[in-house]
């Protein structure tokens, strides 16, 4: 009996289901939205024909070598450095001579003698709480013998150690630079400088006539690699 009543009950959804289907009124159209005239209608990439495709887009190889060969045509292949420069002004003029003559252009400060010790540092911020905010960055990833300097011309700056020589510095400088954070390395007290020009140029050019155009009594070869 109660088989027979669940089949009647089945029976009776189906017909209810078949009727609302058959009597339902049909979907209402989407109104097609027209563009103003002039305006292109968007296009979807896979409904642009190949060929234009083909045309319209580069071949992945053709850019990797299109930005190859720009950058193999910036890398220096002769470098020298002249100098020394005593005077900044002489030093500011070659620089400027130079930079329209070559690939790379740089000026470095070399102590003339030994100074009596050489200190890394991080030059001062605009306020404390940003000097402070890296040392507690720096202290975070391991690093310790810094400090926030309180006050003088270093007033703000972050003090990294201070060593007996340039080899020492440039070591502490190198572990301080694989952490990701950049520094300075100087020599400490007044120490009289002298200026070089480092340059690199694609191709040769003559470094004689180079040195007598900006008046350096010097030119020492200078590896390649220091300049990219």
């Amino acid at each position: 009996m109660m088989y027979r009543a669940l089949l009647v009950f089945l029976v009776v959804i189906n017909l209810g289901v078949a009727a609302w289907w058959a009597l339902r009124a049909p979907p209402a159209r989407e109104t097609r939205i027209e563009m103003p005239q002039g305006v292109p209608r968007l296009q979807l990439l896979k409904e642009v024909p190949a060929v234009a495709r083909a045309a319209k887009l580069p071949e992945a190889s053709t850019l990797v070598r299109a930005e190859t060969a720009a950058a193999a045509q910036q890398v220096p292949t002769q470098c020298v450095s002249f100098g020394p420069y005593a005077n900044p002004a002489l030093l500011r003029r070659a620089h400027e001579r130079l930079q329209s003559q070559v690939a790379v252009a740089r000026v470095r400060d070399v102590p003339v003698g030994t100074p009596r010790a050489w200190r890394v540092f991080v030059p001062p911020f605009p306020t404390h709480d940003e000097a402070q905010a890296l040392v507690d960055r720096m202290v975070a990833a391991g690093i310790n013998d810094l400090l926030v300097m309180p006050s003088g011309p270093d007033q703000n700056g972050v003090a990294l150690g201070r060593f007996g020589s340039e080899e020492s510095a440039k070591r502490r400088q190198a572990q301080l630079q694989a952490a990701g954070f950049p520094s300075q390395v100087a020599p400490v007290g007044d120490v009289a400088t002298e200026g070089w020009i480092d340059v690199g140029a694609v191709g040769t050019f003559d470094a004689a006539r180079l040195a007598q155009d900006i008046a350096a009594r010097q030119t020492k070869a200078l590896d390649c690699a220091t300049l990219r």
